[in-house]
């Protein structure tokens, strides 16, 4: 649609179930990197996330907030720059997890056009009947692959996104004055940064899983022998903070650690000598210490979490604004 953009976005928006995350680059004059983030909070009932159904249901105050973000954070007034629209930024728009649909596949042959792979993946995941296809849209990614090219087999980490949904945010971020350049989803993009700062996925070469556990669900990637071989995303059921919501968050945990254990299971029916290692995993604060202890006491693991600094060395630059989980998405959509 936007083909007279060429350059990559400078511009990052992640849309959560409870904010919005705004990142944007700029560089010095030496060239160096500056990134910058704001989070802002949406309204109670804003969001419903979903892969089939409407997701967004108070699209003005969606716009709202995300012009905010825009602008600086809440409190702001939108600079002309944001509302001009015969001047529209062109920026990746990061979906939430939940929004879209997750399959793994296995090719033997890849075409070398993303085109051609994206039209193959496609026909295998109609044949196979893993996910319906009518009014969708397919992407695909190479999440793994041998280590000499043709000797195959290639993990192709699948999304899929119905049309209606993806209009919705297509059209409130226009609304908004912003361009939809790249489409990706929250759980891809920060585990392609996290590969990179780890030294690239061929040097991950353990059984382990990987975990982002943010948006009120999670999504758990299982890797053997540095392949992906499964991918699981669902609600979490985590409720609010405090005394009120503890339990409801206890619960969250244990329901995520027995999702992730299911998953392992059902990998090791079809591949014995699975051995998962340890866990890799950002959730959002007011999770990440019950969900590293039911990992750690019930199933065994030793858990590694994605840290700022983790971001920060990949980046080579300054991060500054907003350092919550919620920004992490957006930063690396600029990274």
């Amino acid at each position: 649609m936007w083909d007279w953009i060429a350059s990559r976005p400078r511009y990052c928006l992640k849309i959560g179930l409870r904010d919005v995350a705004w990142a944007k680059v700029s560089r010095d004059w030496r060239g160096r990197p500056r990134y910058q983030s704001v989070v802002s909070p949406l309204p109670e009932g804003a969001m419903r996330l979903s892969p089939l159904e409407q997701n967004i249901l108070l699209p003005a105050e969606m716009e709202s907030q995300i012009r905010s973000a825009m602008a600086g954070g809440a409190g702001q007034v939108a600079t002309t720059e944001v509302n001009a629209p015969e001047v529209p930024r062109a920026a990746t728009v990061i979906l939430p997890d939940l929004s879209v649909r997750f399959a793994v596949l296995t090719l033997q042959d890849l075409p070398w056009s993303s085109e051609e792979r994206d039209a193959v993946v496609r026909w295998r995941l109609g044949q196979d009947q893993l996910l319906s296809l009518s009014g969708a849209k397919v992407f695909s990614q190479v999440l793994s692959e041998p280590a000499a090219a043709g000797e195959g087999p290639y993990s192709i980490f699948a999304v899929v996104v119905q049309e209606a949904v993806l209009a919705q945010y297509e059209s409130v971020c226009e609304a908004a004055g912003l361009i939809p350049q790249e489409i990706d989803v929250s759980s891809l993009r920060l585990f392609n940064l996290w590969a990179r700062a780890s030294g690239g996925p061929r040097r991950i070469t353990t059984d382990y899983l990987w975990v982002n556990a943010t948006d009120g669900g999670f999504t758990a990637f299982v890797f053997q022998k540095g392949q992906l071989v499964y991918v699981r995303s669902k609600l979490s059921a985590v409720g609010g903070m405090g005394p009120a919501g503890a339990d409801t968050q206890w619960a969250g945990a244990d329901r995520i650690v027995q999702e992730c254990a299911d998953s392992i299971y059902a990998c090791q029916q079809q591949t014995a000598d699975l051995t998962v290692s340890q866990v890799v995993m950002l959730a959002d604060e007011a999770l990440e210490k019950e969900l590293q202890n039911r990992f750690e006491k019930g199933l065994g693991l030793p858990v590694k979490a994605i840290e700022w600094d983790h971001i920060t060395r990949q980046g080579k630059g300054a991060i500054v604004g907003s350092h919550a989980v919620a920004a992490l998405p957006a930063i690396a959509g600029v990274m």
